[in-house]
């Protein structure tokens, strides 16, 4: 294809030419091309046998990488392919897909025996792209270095690895080549991977000692010899690094390049912060809620146009019922993840994750909003804008040769180690290899919009399975979109041409900078049209163990002009480039402006809120297992605490708090002088440390002048019913005693209660909002709204009833007749709205298909139209349920082998049928009849819940469903709530478990609060809901903006209270300690 190019200026160097489109009538819009077309037909052919094989090298599997770049600077980008066990391939690019095999002209002749990554990258600065290449050395038989390729400029290359001292042995992955110290020249990061030995298992503090051969090490470039500056720099290489991948760029925009590490099985990934002086700070914990599993492939790219490198990172979550039913995943790991957490692990589940930067302070996990969490065995992820569109599409490699985590081949195994021993049974495991499953699946590709990926697989990539691995993106034909190229295990490499459609336009860029980094890694490129951004980083490894050209590709839809476009060189300085025109390949070349990036420019605001520790609390959880109590919960409810209540006790005009505690930890009462707090000495307090307290209010039971004491108790971790009844502390001069007398006896397990006098006569009613009843989970329970009598009696308000699973409730008048209202939040059911009206309620109807798991209830004017709306906290949309809710999700509670137990089972539907939430093993750890009905997993995992237990049993059982999943508001239409909206996309990314109601600013605003731990680990921890305030449902800002630290635990209550001169905001949350702020 012929390029025209046009001289811009030669103050900047700018040449540009114009990119015509080919009319193809082709399926999808990226159409694999035959070997016989391309000419490469390379596949990387694995040969096992009893000494090399997934059995005795875990990463048999792992596949080979893939390069592209422009070997002989013709201007087509060539490709050079890994191959594990045989000759490594080389191929010239001759232009329209077609390409020659110059690997034996070229003298590339791997020494290794076993190789793995590779990148392209000018190492020499002549001008001709190099090629370096990861292998495995010093383990089995393996032979070898890492081994550096110098192209001579004519086709030809030449191994110089330890002349550079790149010579690397040991357990490498893949090189990632960038400008660490901003000397001007590239340094190297190599990501090197442990395998399973006695001694990579233990403690997490083992990643502090270095380890010859499997830590991952930093090699600085000192003029042109590289040498190991790891220790120096503080980058870890303990032998319980299982390192498989990297990405590189400036996460917080400082200017200078962090790190963040993907390392598989029990050692946490690393985040490394460059600290600009030689050094890097790793702060995975304080940044990062959540990570992936086994982490694989990753990458980076500003996937939300705010400016900022988001990260993804691939595990192995199956996205097929069969094999997800088939294969071990986290909800076997249950007792692992304990372990693994006591020995200095952090949190860690088996899916992708999506981390979007929140501008530097930390990063929200998003897969499963995105619906990119389970993409199955899963390698090299890549962003890139496919459709040119001006928005980030995400490409995903998968497949697998075999299953090693099949459920029924592991079953083989122990059994066949039973049978023949330690020594025979390796021998019998090898010749049983083909006994484990294939995992061949396809790979897939997902629509990006900037807010959320839509898969279109099938659509825009053929739905065939493969065995990817290695895997980049690049414009092979030079027509302005983005071709796609794969390794493949034991298939022939797959070429995918582009045909995106000829409205669309793009721009590409090449930047040319100083001569000991050409290709300028590192630079920053922002592209301003139509009034949007887009940002690229230039860096060449990407995915997973792979290395793309240095070119820089924007979409652009169907924008004809580019306003301007700004580089940030390697050395910071700032270069702008104005008027361009799309569909034009532009280089830029280095000029200097003296003008300089020091730091994102984030507007300063006034801070709000202050933290000051004005109270030393801390909940500590018991250890008490609702999982092992009940098999099949999908979540716990025995961690609802730490209750909170707040009142003036003393009357001295400010607000004292009563904190309760978990199972053996006694509450405490914290008194309010106004200028600092005084834990109050409560002996009844202690005597009852035993309960476990859910929630508490203040309220004058028995018309004395004084605040009494209520307190809600939950699960007892002994399961001690006399443990589990609700208190009553009765005030005489601030000591609080409890009564036997004035409360009933609730042995159930409740999860709030608020006083109202809603009758009218002169005392404090009390509403009782009771969850479940301990050990039977699936149960409804009955709530109660207790009438006073005026002497602190209380008796069930019999006019009133409610069946269900309460999780909050509040009083609130929204029908304007000065008269509170009762709102209910219930799970598996549709909020209530009971209208008050003398002491009588009316149930009020919401609109249809409202079952939720409904976590919160508040009113507030939420669009600002002068009445109080019904804001509602539900899971949001950032779980393992919302890839099903598009049907009901059904809740079972019934005896369903029929021996006077009965078991709680969820299903969602699947293609036309619906199937268990319950894996086999958990449904025949509550059930042995399992067992025996389902003798391998194979034979279960496609059976639908009506094949494995029979209409009759099922009709027998309650049935309970929820239809939605998104958190929102019920919106005041003259009294009448009969439309719901849902908040926007921020506020769905977890569970809202608090709403409350704080005035700062002239103006009133709504505190938005959740996350939850206390799913199983089928679900994993979700906690990318950091904390929000909204003033009205276009105003929601983060609750970062005005000082208070993002909240990455459980919160379970926010309150102000008043202090002499100055208000104060409390922050509790589960097995956390107390955070306190103030503010005006």
């Amino acid at each position: 294809m012929t390029k025209q190019y046009l001289l811009l200026g030669a103050l900047i160097s700018i040449f540009i030419f114009t990119k015509c489109k080919k009319e193809r009538s082709e399926n999808f819009l990226l159409n694999q091309v035959s070997a016989s077309e391309t000419g490469i037909d390379f596949k990387n052919q694995l040969t096992e046998d009893a000494n090399h094989s997934i059995i005795n090298y875990i990463y048999f599997y792992n596949g080979g990488g893939v390069a592209t770049g422009d070997i002989n600077n013709d201007g087509l980008p060539d490709l050079f392919f890994i191959s594990n066990q045989n000759e490594n391939k080389l191929y010239l690019n001759k232009g329209d897909f077609k390409f020659d095999d110059i690997t034996k002209k070229s003298n590339i002749k791997s020494n290794a025996d076993w190789n793995t990554g590779v990148t392209m990258v000018d190492i020499n600065n002549d001008g001709f792209l190099d090629i370096y290449v990861c292998a495995v050395s010093e383990l089995l038989d393996f032979k070898g270095h890492n081994e550096l390729y110098i192209n001579n400029g004519d086709n030809t290359f030449t191994e110089k690895a330890a002349e550079y001292g790149l010579d690397f042995k040991g357990y490498s992955t893949q090189s990632y080549f960038f400008d660490y110290d901003k000397d001007g020249d590239l340094d190297v990061y190599i990501v090197n991977h442990a395998v399973h030995t006695n001694l990579s298992h233990g403690k997490a503090s083992k990643r502090n000692k270095r380890m010859p051969l499997v830590g991952d090490v930093l090699l600085q470039n000192n003029n042109g010899k590289f040498t190991d500056v790891s220790e120096s720099a503080n980058i870890f290489g303990g032998v319980n690094g299982y390192g498989l991948s990297a990405s590189i760029a400036d996460f917080n925009n400082d200017g200078w390049d962090d790190i963040y590490v993907c390392n598989d099985f029990h050692e946490d990934d690393y985040y490394y912060i460059n600290n600009k002086n030689g050094t890097f700070s790793e702060e995975l914990a304080s940044k990062f809620s959540t990570i992936s599993r086994f982490s694989m492939g990753s990458d980076a790219a500003d996937i939300t146009g705010n400016g900022y490198q988001d990260i993804i990172t691939l595990d192995m979550l199956p996205n097929d019922e069969k094999v997800l039913k088939e294969t071990e995943g986290d909800d076997a790991m249950l007792n692992m993840q304990a372990n693994l957490k006591n020995l200095g692990y952090r949190d860690q589940y088996s899916r992708n994750m999506l981390q979007i930067n929140q501008k530097g302070d930390y990063f929200n996990e998003t897969a499963l909003y995105n619906g990119v969490a389970d993409t199955d065995w899963s390698w090299s992820p890549l962003f890139a804008d496919f459709n040119n569109d001006g928005h980030q599409d995400l490409f995903i490699s998968n497949g697998i040769l075999r299953r090693p985590n099949s459920l029924d081949f592991k079953k083989y195994v122990s059994s066949t180690f039973k049978k023949y021993g330690q020594k025979n049974g390796l021998e019998w495991l090898y010749k049983s290899i083909n006994e484990m499953p294939s995992g061949s699946v396809p790979n897939q590709i997902f629509k990006g919009n900037s807010t959320r990926f839509k898969e279109t697989t099938g659509n825009w990539l053929a739905n065939e399975a493969s065995l990817s691995n290695g895997a980049v993106y690049v414009d092979l034909d030079l027509d302005g979109d983005l071709d796609l190229v794969t390794n493949n295990v034991n298939e022939t490499a797959g070429i995918y041409r582009n045909s995106s459609s000829k409205s669309t336009k793009s721009a590409d860029f090449q930047l040319v900078y100083k001569d000991n980094n050409k290709e300028a890694i590192g630079a920053k490129v922002t592209l301003y049209a139509n009034g949007k951004k887009q940002t690229k980083q230039v860096f060449k490894s990407r995915g997973f163990l792979s290395s793309t050209e240095a070119k820089v590709h924007f979409g652009l839809d169907t924008i004809a002009k580019i306003d301007s476009v700004v580089v940030i060189w390697p050395n910071l300085e700032i270069q702008k480039i104005d008027n361009l025109k799309a569909n034009e390949f532009t280089t830029i070349n280095y000029t200097a402006s003296n003008i300089f990036f020091t730091g994102d420019k984030i507007a300063k605001e006034a801070k709000v809120f202050k933290q000051e520790n004005l109270i030393n609390f801390v909940h500590e959880e018991d250890s008490y297992n609702d999982f092992f109590a009940e098999k099949l919960l999908p979540y716990k409810v025995s961690t609802l605490g730490p209750a909170l209540a707040i009142a003036d006790i003393d009357n001295n005009g400010f607000d004292d708090i009563f904190i309760g505690g978990a199972s053996g930890n006694a509450a405490s009462i914290y008194m309010n002088s106004g200028t600092s707090f005084k834990q109050g000495t409560q002996p009844e307090f202690e005597k009852d440390k035993a309960f476990e307290d859910n929630d508490a209010t203040f309220v004058d039971i028995d018309n004395d002048g004084d605040l009494d004491l209520y307190v809600a108790s939950g699960i007892h971790e002994k399961r001690n019913q006399n443990y589990e009844i609700d208190r009553l502390y009765v005030n005489t001069n601030g000591i609080f005693k409890r009564s036997e007398k004035k409360t009933l006896i609730n042995p159930l397990n409740t999860s709030t209660i608020i006083a109202y006098d809603h009758n009218k006569d002169g005392d404090e009613d009390i509403f009782i909002g009771n969850l479940s009843n301990p050990g039977s989970f699936g149960a409804t329970v009955n709530s109660a709204v207790l009438n006073n009598d005026g002497k602190g009696n209380y008796t069930i308000h019999l006019k009133f009833s409610f069946n269900g699973r309460v999780t909050d409730a509040v009083w609130a008048d929204v029908n304007n007749d000065d008269q509170k209202d009762l709102l209910i939040a219930s799970e598996w059911d549709s909020p209530k709205i009971y209208i008050n009206t003398n002491g009588k309620f009316q149930l009020q109807e919401v609109p249809e298909n409202l079952n939720g798991l409904w976590q919160s209830i508040q009113t507030f004017d939420v669009d600002a139209d002068g009445d109080q709306d019904i804001v509602l906290g539900n899971w949001g949309e950032n779980n393992r349920f919302t890839k099903y809710i598009d049907n009901p999700i059904y809740f079972y509670y019934g005896d369903f082998d029929k021996n006077g137990k009965k078991e709680s089972i969820i299903t969602y539907k699947v293609g036309e049928e619906y199937y268990p939430l319950n894996t086999k093993d958990e449904l025949a750890s509550q059930m042995n009849v399992m067992s025996k009905k389902f003798v391998n997993h194979a034979n279960f995992a496609l059976t639908p819940f009506n094949k494995i237990f029979n209409d009759s049993i099922i009709a027998k059982a309650k049935r309970s469903q929820i239809d939605i999943l998104s958190s929102g508001y019920l919106e005041n239409k003259n009294g009448v709530f009969n439309s719901f909206v849902p908040f926007e996309a921020k506020l769905q990314m977890g569970p809202i478990t608090s709403f409350t109601k704080v005035n700062f600013n002239d103006k009133e605003q709504l505190l938005i609060s959740g996350n939850s731990l206390k799913v199983n680990t089928y679900h994993g921890g979700y906690t990318a809901l950091k904390g929000y305030f909204m003033s009205s449902l276009k105003e929601v800002e983060s609750v970062s903006k005005y000082g208070i630290q993002p909240f990455h635990n459980q919160i379970k209550e926010t309150e102000v209270i008043k202090m002499k001169n100055k208000n104060v905001l409390l922050v509790l949350a589960n097995n956390d300690s107390l955070k306190t702020y103030s503010f005006k």
